[in-house]
């Protein structure tokens, strides 16, 4: 496998390949924050696929590519929240959602999965990018262009809430 710095210089220069190999080993990840705000694994792949034909058409605008997959994750937020505005314009949203990936494993761990869900707004997002994506805190005020103190105040009224529902 190329570098990772090979990779984008020449994905940011149009070559397919790189950008594909790019995405290639962020598929998973892009997957599962779209079905936790989505809640529909048809809709998540869709999500995806957006995301990926979005980030393609605008890889020359990212000016750091050291910030690559919180510029991708922004992209996958930003369509995963205008296609949940779109739901909410047309019909009401349907609570049936599949859980089949949920119910892998404990009851306490859907328990926490609901609650989640329940969040609003920047809590939701928060917790989403930093415990199940995993993302420094640092990456998470970047994808919502917050600073870093905001996302720990959002993190730690998020947790409050979390435990009270829990």
């Amino acid at each position: 496998m190329k570098n990772y710095s090979d990779l984008m210089e020449k994905a940011v220069n149009g070559d397919k390949q790189s950008f594909i190999e790019l995405i290639e080993g962020r598929k998973d990840m892009l997957y599962r924050t779209a079905f936790l705000y989505i809640k529909n694994q048809q809709d998540a792949l869709e999500i995806v696929d957006i995301t990926v034909y979005n980030a393609y058409l605008s890889i020359k605008k990212l000016k750091n590519p050291n910030f690559f997959n919180t510029w991708l994750t922004k992209i996958l937020i930003n369509a995963s929240v205008d296609l949940l505005r779109y739901r909410k314009k047309v019909i009401l949203l349907n609570d049936n959602y599949d859980t089949e990936y949920v119910l892998q494993d404990s009851s306490l761990k859907i328990d926490l999965y609901n609650a989640v869900d329940k969040l609003r707004g920047k809590y939701k997002t928060v917790i989403i990018l930093k415990y199940y994506n995993n993302l420094k805190i640092s990456e998470v005020a970047e994808v919502m262009e917050c600073t870093e103190s905001n996302v720990k105040n959002y993190i730690h009224k998020a947790l409050k809430i979390l435990i009270r529902k829990i």
